[in-house]
């Protein structure tokens, strides 16, 4: 006997249809692990329980949703649209759940982190997608996949609701399946929690692999029980949740009578080994008459932390409760005591990352001047650079000016004029998800080195405008990357996943009329970078008052340690040792240790032990510039 019209799906149907996506949750969570989930019959009894489990918990909400609403329509009998209604809404949420499992997928195997904070936060805030760089193959790519996905999830639900409800076949029993879950989720989260307290790392590591895994932990429990437990695990930093007290001390400020200008150059994901006479020319005959820093690090790995860090002279951290507090770096508060005009560039957003309520949180609106979307980058570039020639060519020559500039031809997917190809061959079309980054990394990294060959050709014509003008004897230029990026020299391509040398160091250089040229060898920090303009501006507090750096034109300059940060980590990068901490972790922590040269290390405690003088330090600097609330 056939259906009858506008009935609603019974709820055995139901649960087939969600036994269909958790299979599919099931292949999505498979395809991203490894041979070391399953090194030994311990690790990969875990994974698999916990792979099933998570699979389900991921579907938890549509489950909830779909017997609740069904239940709910079963009261309006008639109500002709309902079985409609509930098809559309079950394709619609499990297809998301869908999309974000394969999303998550794709970016923790580029990133090595799954959706968190950082990416809703990328998604949210408005130019957080257009800084991807992503081409319009990868649009149209991800696009399809996304209808894939959804499509299949529309073809499982016509599927099991034309089956015939007397049909033989495995019934889904939702009381087995509450069992099972139940067993499967106590015993992975028992077997977690021994391996944290006894610090196990191959369960550790695999749980890595699962989006939004919740740790469970009992050390603390375990030790009042009299239990031994291994005091060797992981570190992670804490920081506290207090109000900025920043700077430390009111500033004291005697204004030179010749006050100097400055242009800043910041260029996307530039590296220290661009900083080559083939590769920008322009940039090294410069730095042969300015000082040279040959070992520079960002203050983080992402342009967020990396702008950040350069401007306020903070740890990564920091960015946190300054945007909270829509609070300025000191600098630019001196900058705008001593009546500077100001040209504000960026072939980008200043909404994403929120530099308009962080580093340029009181500039006027007049000066801060945007150029996103539209033309390619490398065009965005050189309109940026024409902006700042003019804006040089008509200011009122009484009063000092400061211009920033943020060159967008170097983030991925690189981009470049035809004249700037210097390195070939190059990959024409540079889809983030179909490219074959093992086989395609050199013709991917000669795409960048021409992007930076172009963006070196537009610091050569600022310079050549302020020769010409005769202000290069007035201004201080500073030109460095805002952070690194890797071609899988060490592990990933891109940035914002690692802290090797590759994602966080970039050229430095910094020409002061006056100063005489130079080269410093030794590590040094975008953190550094208030700590040498303050004192130049006539501020006579010492550094400690307002900065984590210290200021490279010092003869007695030395810096033993670079600290770089992302979202919700802090490296210790040193001459022997980087080490990773997270910051304020839940559960288990994992540090990643390598050698200087990036070699990882069989265990972090070495490397922890040697630099627990450092550990210390940083963690008071974590909170030197809060106060206690209350």
């Amino acid at each position: 006997m056939s259906a009858q019209p506008f009935a609603l799906p019974t709820s055995r149907k139901l649960n087939a249809y969600f036994l269909i996506t958790w299979l599919v949750a099931l292949a999505q969570l498979f395809s991203q692990q490894g041979a070391s989930d399953y090194a030994t019959p311990a690790v990969a009894g875990w994974t698999l329980a916990a792979t099933l489990s998570y699979a389900f918990m991921y579907l938890l909400p549509g489950v909830a949703i779909g017997h609740g609403l069904r239940r709910l329509l079963g009261t309006r009998k008639s109500f002709r649209r309902g079985p409609s209604i509930l098809g559309a809404t079950m394709i619609a949420l499990t297809g998301l759940t869908q999309v974000l499992l394969f999303a998550d997928r794709v970016i923790h195997e580029m990133y090595g982190f799954h959706i968190n904070g950082f990416v809703v936060n990328l998604v949210f805030t408005p130019g957080g997608i257009a800084s991807l760089g992503a081409g319009r193959s990868t649009e149209i790519t991800a696009g399809a996949i996304v209808l894939a996905l959804c499509a299949l999830q529309a073809a499982a639900w016509v599927w099991v609701m034309r089956r015939n409800a007397s049909a033989g076949g495995w019934r889904l029993r939702g009381a087995w399946a509450i069992a099972l879950f139940f067993v499967l989720t106590t015993g992975e989260r028992i077997a977690y929690g021994y391996s944290e307290m006894s610090n196990y790392q191959p369960i550790l590591f695999a749980s890595e692999h699962f989006p939004l895994y919740q740790p469970l932990t009992f050390r603390n429990f375990a030790q009042n029980l009299g239990v031994k437990v291994d005091q060797a695990g992981a570190r992670s930093m804490q920081v506290r949740d207090e109000s900025l007290s920043y700077p430390q001390q009111p500033l004291r400020v005697v204004a030179p009578e010749k006050p100097l200008n400055i242009v800043w150059l910041v260029a996307e994901s530039l590296r220290f080994d661009m900083l080559d006479p083939k590769i920008m020319p322009r940039l090294w005959a410069f730095s042969n008459d300015a000082v040279r820093l040959e070992k520079h690090f960002s203050g983080g790995n992402m342009t967020q932390m990396g702008v950040f860090s350069m401007f306020y002279g903070l740890y990564g951290n920091y960015w946190f409760p300054m945007l909270a507090a829509r609070r300025a770096p000191v600098l630019m508060d001196v900058l705008q005591q001593q009546n500077y005009q100001f040209s504000l560039n960026t072939s980008q957003r200043f909404t994403y990352p929120a530099f308009d309520k962080t580093v340029f949180a009181n500039m006027r609106a007049e000066d801060l001047h945007p150029l996103e979307g539209g033309a390619p980058a490398w065009q965005r570039d050189v309109r940026n650079i024409d902006a700042l020639i003019d804006f040089i060519d008509k200011r009122d020559p009484t009063r000092p000016f400061m211009t920033y500039m943020f060159f967008e031809s170097t983030h991925a997917n690189y981009d470049y004029p035809p004249e700037a190809e210097i390195a070939t061959p190059v990959l024409q079309d540079f889809n983030y998800l179909t490219a074959d980054f093992g086989a395609q990394i050199g013709q991917i990294k000669n795409r960048y080195i021409n992007a930076a060959h172009h963006v070196d050709g537009q610091i050569g014509r600022m310079i050549d405008h302020l020769g010409k003008r005769g202000l290069l004897e007035r201004t201080i230029v500073i030109v460095l990357g805002d952070h690194g990026e890797e071609f899988m020299e060490v592990s990933r391509w891109g940035h914002s996943a690692e802290f090797n040398r590759f994602q966080t160091s970039t050229p430095g250089v910094i020409r002061v009329p006056g100063r005489a040229p130079r080269v410093v060898a030794g590590i040094t920090s975008h953190l550094d970078l208030p700590a040498t303009l303050m004192p130049l501006l006539g501020v006579q507090n010492p550094a400690e008052d307002y900065s984590l750096g210290h200021d490279l034109l010092a003869p007695d300059f030395h810096r033993d340690y670079a600290v770089a940060a992302d979202w919700n980590r802090l490296a210790y990068i040193g001459n022997d040792y980087k080490v990773t901490f997270p910051v304020n972790a839940i559960g288990a922590v994992r540090n990643e240790a390598t050698d200087g040269d990036d070699r990882p290390l069989a265990s972090a405690d070495e490397a922890i032990t040697s630099i627990r003088s450092a550990m210390m330090e940083i963690m008071a600097n974590l909170a030197r510039f809060s106060r206690h609330r209350g």
